[in-house]
């Protein structure tokens, strides 16, 4: 399935073309591999649009056509239809002639409010914030998204930075940076030079169901 963001053809990443990420990284880098076949986890965090348009769905039932959620949410007009016709495909909106509404029966959204309330639990501070707090707070920064989903896919459960490195494309300096946030939110934990991931994290297992929602709604008949 092709999904288009800003200007970038986005392949989201199956076992089938997983091979194909990779030789993309060895000539444009990891980084840019992992964004041009983007996981479920990374296809729904994408860009701000995205992720605001995914926070609404999980709180609100109000049908509007892209005019009205881009009003709503203060975004380019062009790049919400692109975005609602995204998660149009993946059932996380119904659209029916130019109008759409979110969807709270859709795997998506209900593993999307599920990630939310683990990151909130996991953080007060973010209790009393807006819409979707916790999903948009754990997916803002770019760096943490793709360490994210680099270690949804590791092949072991410990790691240093430099694995974090070869695996993200990041610099050192990004991962040592970030790797705080990811602790904050026990998907981390040091382990004396490296890290142990934390499979029993709430946070985590709940971005693993995210992404395997993403990629079961895409590959469903």
């Amino acid at each position: 399935m092709a999904l288009e963001a800003d200007t970038r053809d986005w392949t989201l990443r199956t076992t089938r073309n997983e091979e194909e990420m990779w030789a993309l990284a060895d000539e444009q880098g990891v980084r840019e591999a992992r964004l041009s076949y983007p996981s479920g986890w990374l296809f729904l965090t994408r860009d701000a649009t995205t992720r605001q348009l995914v926070a609404t769905a999980t709180a609100e039932d109000e049908e509007r056509d892209a005019a009205g959620y881009a009003a709503a949410l203060d975004r380019d007009r062009e790049r919400v239809e692109r975005a609602l016709d995204d998660l149009a495909a993946i059932g996380a909106f119904h659209e029916e002639e130019g109008r759409y509404r979110p969807n709270p029966d859709s795997v998506v959204v209900r593993s999307v409010d599920r990630l939310d309330e683990a990151v909130r639990d996991a953080n007060d501070e973010l209790a009393v914030d807006g819409v979707g707090a916790g999903f948009r707070h754990l997916a803002r920064l770019e760096a943490v998204r793709l360490m994210v989903d680099a270690l949804l896919y590791a092949d072991d459960d410990r790691l240093d930075q430099a694995d974090l490195h070869d695996w993200c494309g990041l610099s050192r300096k990004e991962i040592w940076m970030h790797a705080d946030r990811l602790e904050e939110y026990g998907v981390l934990a040091p382990s004396g030079d490296s890290y142990a991931i934390d499979d029993a994290s709430p946070v985590f297992a709940n971005v693993r169901a995210l992404d395997a929602a993403v990629v079961g709604a895409v590959l469903a008949p």
